[in-house]
């Protein structure tokens, strides 16, 4: 999913907009028929997505061939962002998460890299197997770990593990990625500006107020001042 973004800035550059056109349409199709874009084009990754970069691949298109893209495209990007956003409002004090949302101790909802199965990936079985053995922990929780990095596009990365040194110790579902929020920050200033062109306010104001509160969210709990950088969250120790 997301390497495709990659592949139409170089198609952009080529001048090749008709490929980056049946790109996008292609994508717009995978959400119209399943809900969301998948990892990859195949059964074995219909628990995952991957870094939701459709925004920005319907940007890009729309800075070749005018704002109307937005509006042609509103329909999928409303589709992705309620994806990433399904059961916020099933989330409380006591039941903070809920597949990828997480609410923050201040009541802001911010999301997680996660993956609907929690067994060990067709792609690499024996791999994920053995690394959940030496592990020593809960496999299944483990197994969700190795997932949700794959959907993160960062798979495998130091980033993901709680020793920052070895894989058995990875513990991707308790942190709050600081690029996932991002991403979905620019998907919800992006539904604004779409639904500023319509009649009706009440989405304008729903998207105005979601992306202000995910901007406070992510300065409050992904900002490092002493470090003076942005770092992921993790939401179980705090």
């Amino acid at each position: 999913y997301w390497d495709s973004y990659f592949t139409m800035l170089g198609l952009q550059a080529s001048g090749r907009t008709d490929i980056i056109q049946g790109m996008v349409d292609n994508f717009a199709w995978l959400i119209d028929e399943l809900g969301f874009i998948p990892n990859g084009n195949r059964t074995y990754y219909l628990g995952r997505s991957q870094p939701p970069f459709f925004v920005l691949m319907v940007q890009l298109l729309a800075s070749i061939k005018g704002e109307a893209v937005l509006l042609r495209y509103r329909p999928q990007l409303e589709k992705e962002y309620a994806f990433w956003m399904e059961g916020e409002n099933k989330l409380n004090a006591e039941e903070n998460t809920h597949r990828r949302v997480v609410q923050m101790p201040d009541g802001c909802i911010l999301n997680r890299y996660w993956d609907d199965r929690d067994t060990p990936r067709p792609e690499a079985y024996i791999e994920d197997v053995h690394l959940a053995e030496r592990s020593g922990r809960d496999t299944a929780t483990v197994y969700r770990h190795i997932r949700a990095a794959a959907e993160s596009g960062w798979d495998f990365s130091s980033r993901w593990f709680a020793d920052g040194q070895h894989m058995e110790s990875i513990q991707t579902t308790d942190l709050i990625p600081v690029d996932l929020n991002c991403l979905l920050y620019c998907l919800e200033k992006t539904l604004l500006q779409i639904h500023r062109q319509l009649p009706d306010r009440t989405a304008t104001d729903i998207f105005k107020e979601k992306a202000r509160l995910r901007k406070h969210a992510i300065q409050q709990y992904c900002w490092d001042e002493a470090a003076c950088f942005y770092m992921d969250y993790n939401h179980v120790n705090n």
